[in-house]
């Protein structure tokens, strides 16, 4: 089905009251560079914005065997990416019913790539977009401190939730694992991957002038900065219609 037709009784983009001063928000952010607490802070603070995260829908469609969840599924059964054109209609199905509600959206894991930022702006205006830059060191860091429990998936943490013996399980006293993705190659190659990925999509919205970029190593010390940056943005929206 085509998306014009899916959703062309509710598109985002006509000029009505409710939608005039919605604002779609994307956030980017390295795997393991807090990407989820900074998220978690601005859907506190800012709770017009409504936060679509496309990992989290794509998982409800799969499991509620929707239209759109078994069409991904037989692209992830076959060990394929989703399509761009289905997880955009993904997209679309909560913004259309956000934006007709005079939210904002908060969209979290897409677009990942400059070609997947084209193809939504065909359908949805991403007007504010943080990027969040945390140094790979600093991350490579935080996640090879992460050890688990195999047996009970008990997860602990050299940095803040540290075993009472070191390499040891609290409760069962068995040995502590490693995951190979946690392994500081691992996690390097995964950031690599990262940063080439996104470089375009962070030079394209630099292009568009809606990107603020935000530098650091603690959530918490970024997030005031952040903060600040969105009251700014959404002052203008009360200056604009004053």
């Amino acid at each position: 089905m085509d998306l014009s037709q899916e959703e062309s009784s509710a598109s985002p983009s006509s000029s009505s009251p409710s939608s005039s001063c919605a604002h779609s928000l994307l956030i980017l952010g390295k795997p393991g560079g807090g990407k989820g607490t900074i998220s978690g802070k601005i859907l506190s603070d800012f709770p017009q914005f409504r936060h679509v995260s496309t990992g989290d829908q794509l998982r409800q469609h799969v499991r509620n065997e929707t239209q759109l969840g078994l069409e991904a599924k037989k692209y992830m059964d076959e060990g394929c990416l989703v399509p761009d054109n289905v997880m955009i209609r993904m997209v679309m199905k909560d913004a259309v019913e956000a934006i007709e509600n005079g939210q904002s959206l908060l969209l979290d894991g897409f677009p990942r790539t400059m070609e997947q930022a084209v193809a939504l702006d065909e359908e949805l205006d991403v007007d504010m977009v943080i990027n969040l830059c945390i140094p790979n060191e600093t991350i490579i860091e935080r996640i090879s401190d992460r050890w688990i429990h195999p047996a009970s998936g008990r997860v602990y943490n050299y940095a803040y939730k540290p075993p009472k013996v070191h390499g040891v399980d609290d409760e069962t006293g068995e040995s502590l694992v490693q995951r190979d993705d946690d392994k500081p190659e691992s996690v390097l190659k995964r950031l690599n991957k990262y940063d080439e990925a996104t470089r375009p999509l962070v030079n394209y919205y630099e292009d568009k002038g809606v990107i603020q970029t935000f530098k650091g190593t603690e959530s918490d010390v970024i997030y005031p900065q952040v903060k600040e940056w969105l009251n700014d943005q959404l002052a203008n929206d009360a200056t604009e219609t004053a």
